[in-house]
């Protein structure tokens, strides 16, 4: 019972260790870097969308051809079933 009433004595000190902060240069190279490959990682999904975008509309074109050839071929008032135009 003595025992557990009496307390630890305390340590003989504490071991602080200083830890210097990273310079404004550092930081700023950090800041720089990471900017640029955010920018990097945007611009590299821009071109892989636009490149499957432009994968997709080509193979829509060559599976299923114009719907209305004669109305892109003809201009109005060129006899055809387009009509004419009246002066």
């Amino acid at each position: 019972m003595i025992f557990a009433l009496q307390q630890t004595p305390p340590p003989d000190g504490f071991v602080v260790k200083i830890i210097q902060p990273p310079s404004d240069v550092e930081g700023l190279a950090d800041v720089l870097l990471g900017s640029l490959g955010l920018v990097g990682v945007l611009v590299l999904s821009a071109v892989v969308l636009a490149l499957v975008f432009a994968g997709g509309l080509y193979l829509y074109r060559l599976w299923f051809a114009d719907p209305f050839p004669s109305a892109s071929e003809q201009r109005p008032g060129d006899g055809g079933s387009a009509g004419h135009i009246t002066r």
